[in-house]
């Protein structure tokens, strides 16, 4: 497999990490970067031994592939400039500011046949992938998630929802196997213009029920994610990535279930990368998150009123 030429747009604190992970990759030739910010661009381009490019068109000319990790408000002109270039494109997480924006993408990746992927990194959390396959085989009555951490130094130009819930949303509906039938939200904003905290609870057709609780403003973070079926209790620690099952004929007893240690980012980078090099889908596709995005928008909305 030929090595796919990459380069990363925004290379703030995420998108460092994926121009270092870039460099690393086996699959992939890592040209070079931009961001807005010229320092930022030539401090990270000599960390990490590649160039720093004056503008997003210069850097298309070199690559075949791209990370987009700007701020959400620049992620439709930007994703669309690069694909217009018919360049492939994972975006972090969201794939758009809203769902007018992520359907165009979507159609535009589709008639210039490029990979578009979407950054929603817990896919690839080893402890959810775990958990995931095992209770395949088991009914699913309820999942609770919980996703806080203290109010960011650099507040982002999103809500909490769209900043955080949008990850647990994201594993809700890929976990469920029946379609989604309603739901309630509500939210408060403590520190910002936006929602800082918020809680939305979904009801599927089959009964399944799913809390999911964010908020940027606690004392501590914690990502985690329980798991109720019809044969016990699985618990995972997304943020440690450790996974825990109780059965129900023995609820005090808690057996730690083995988790590999994967970096989920670069398993991320590894499954674009390949649907770049192989012509086939990423695990998250774009059109993926048009759902995704729909239900977000639904929750923020009427968390809001």
């Amino acid at each position: 497999m030929a090595k796919v030429k990459v380069g990363v747009i925004g290379v703030g604190v995420m998108g460092e990490h994926h121009v270092r992970i870039y460099s690393a990759l086996k699959e992939a030739s890592l040209i070079g970067l931009f961001d807005s910010n010229p320092d930022r661009a030539l401090a990270i381009s000599n960390k990490y031994a590649c160039q720093s490019f004056a503008s997003p068109d210069s850097l298309l000319a070199q690559v075949s592939a791209l990370t987009l990790a700007s701020p959400t408000s620049t992620h439709f002109d930007l994703a669309r400039l690069c694909l217009k270039h018919k360049k492939h494109i994972l975006v972090e997480k969201p794939l758009a500011s809203s769902l007018a924006e992520a359907e165009e993408l979507v159609s535009q990746a589709r008639a210039n046949k490029c990979v578009l992927a979407c950054g929603m990194i817990e896919r690839f959390n080893p402890a959810f992938t775990k958990a995931s396959s095992l209770v395949r085989q088991e009914k699913l009555l309820g999942l609770d998630f919980k996703r806080f951490s203290p109010f960011p130094e650099r507040i982002s130009d999103a809500s909490v929802v769209m900043d955080m819930m949008l990850h647990d949303l994201d594993l809700a509906l890929a976990l469920a196997p029946a379609q989604l039938a309603s739901f309630k939200a509500q939210g408060r904003k403590v520190r910002s213009s936006r929602l800082d905290e918020a809680t939305a609870t979904l009801f599927f057709t089959d009964g399944l029920i799913a809390k999911v609780e964010a908020s940027r403003v606690k004392e501590s973070r914690q990502r985690s994610l329980a798991i109720t079926t019809d044969k016990g209790l699985y618990e995972a620690d997304l943020l440690n990535k450790r996974l825990y099952r109780r059965d129900f004929d023995s609820l005090s007893v808690r057996q730690e279930l083995e988790v590999k240690s994967d970096d989920q980012l670069t398993a991320e980078l590894k499954d674009f990368v390949r649907a770049v090099s192989l012509g086939r889908a990423p695990k998250v596709p774009g059109s993926e998150s048009l759902t995704l995005i729909k239900l977000a928008e639904e929750v923020e909305k009427q968390a809001c009123s």
